[in-house]
């Protein structure tokens, strides 16, 4: 991994204003030490106020994750925000997730956005651990929507590490998100795709992996439309542009939010 450098921090705020991102989930963002210049650097633009940090009391010093919204087009919720324990632990080496509600000012249009960074690395164990998370990550966003008496559509971003490659015995984020929420990958149902062959994990190598296998995904609740998917990438010939920013090519999904 790449270490979060003053560069690095740079390279990335760089990258979040340049793709045209409304709202943008961050997963390894290790928000205590480096997001706070991080959002420095972005807050002119995008607005941070889900409540992702520490949990006091507890062994958990940041969820690492992070949202960042559009703050001229939508507000968010900081009473409908929080952090989700994807292990039901709180351990510090646990993994976690965040959600906010947040509204489109124009239209009144409310959803539910989640960024999760899920565990890695292959292996049956591994995979069912995934699929464990994400029912847990389904079951805590459906528990918020359910306490308002709510039925906003839901948008589950994030780095999932699994996809339908053959080094996993199955893609479990896919089936727990298809089982338990109807949802779907906004990669797969997008009327049209853009870089879709360059995957979203880069590996630090400047001649791109190309395969449609990526392991970060948009999931998307019923109803959602997925004008198109998006893999950002800076390309220079047919290679990558360096310094990266990260290890990650970032996603964009286009989404229709009913209302």
């Amino acid at each position: 991994p790449l270490p979060w450098t003053a560069k690095r921090r740079n390279r990335v705020a760089s990258q979040v204003l340049r793709s045209g991102f409304d709202v943008v989930g961050l997963q390894e963002s290790n928000g205590n030490t480096n997001f706070p210049s991080l959002y420095r650097k972005v807050k002119h633009r995008f607005a941070s106020t889900a409540r992702c940090a520490k949990i006091k009391g507890t062994a958990v010093r940041d969820a690492r994750s992070r949202i960042l919204y559009d703050r001229t087009r939508f507000s968010g919720s900081r009473a409908i925000s929080g952090r989700i324990r994807l292990d039901r632990s709180y351990s510090a080496d646990a993994d976690y997730a965040c959600y906010q509600l947040l509204t489109e000012k124009a239209t009144g249009a409310r959803f539910l956005v989640a960024s999760a960074h899920l565990i890695n690395g292959p292996g049956v164990a591994k995979d069912r651990k995934r699929y464990r998370q994400t029912r847990n990550l389904i079951a805590d966003t459906l528990a918020v929507r359910r306490a308002h008496g709510a039925s906003w559509p839901i948008v589950w971003a994030g780095d999932y590490n699994s996809s339908a490659a053959r080094k996993y015995t199955f893609d479990a984020p896919r089936r727990a998100m298809r089982q338990a929420a109807g949802a779907r990958d906004a990669f797969a149902v997008a009327r049209t795709r853009k870089f879709g062959s360059y995957n979203s994990a880069n590996q630090l190598r400047r001649r791109p992996w190309r395969t449609h296998h990526h392991v970060d995904h948009v999931y998307v609740s019923p109803g959602i439309g997925v004008p198109q998917f998006r893999v950002i990438v800076r390309l220079k010939g047919k290679l990558y542009r360096t310094p990266f920013a990260s290890d990650h090519n970032p996603v964009r999904a286009t989404l229709r939010i009913p209302y």
